[in-house]
């Protein structure tokens, strides 16, 4: 049985990614746990396979994922701009706050500095 190094290293790559899910699952899930445990004892090398095909799914999920995500960047944003009003509003909030944290910060400082009886 010839293999071509290329798809050895392929093969290692998906059992590794299929094995690392397993795991992750196996200790989220006791019964799944039981499983890969008994898969492993009759049948390692039917395991090995089991892994390679979950690192393969693995990889096609978190590329569709990944791919999902880079759409939705790309497209515009459908969330509308604030009105005038809004962001005058907003800046008054802001501007409100700031002022607010000045004088908390000030009583701080005046309560730090006071003398302890």
């Amino acid at each position: 049985m010839d293999r071509n190094p290329l798809d050895l290293v392929q093969q290692l790559y998906y059992t590794g990614i299929g094995a690392a899910a397993a795991a992750i699952e196996s200790l989220q899930d006791e019964a799944k746990r039981q499983e890969y445990l008994t898969q492993l004892r009759v049948d390692a090398r039917q395991f090995a396979t089991v892994c390679a095909e979950k690192g393969r799914l693995t990889e096609a999920q978190a590329r569709e994922l990944i791919q999902t995500f880079i759409a939705q960047q790309q497209q515009p944003s459908s969330t509308p701009e604030p009105a005038p009003r809004e962001s005058a509003d907003l800046a008054a909030d802001i501007q409100t706050l700031l002022e607010t944290l000045r004088a908390i910060r000030q009583d701080l400082q005046q309560d730090s500095q006071a003398p302890t009886p």
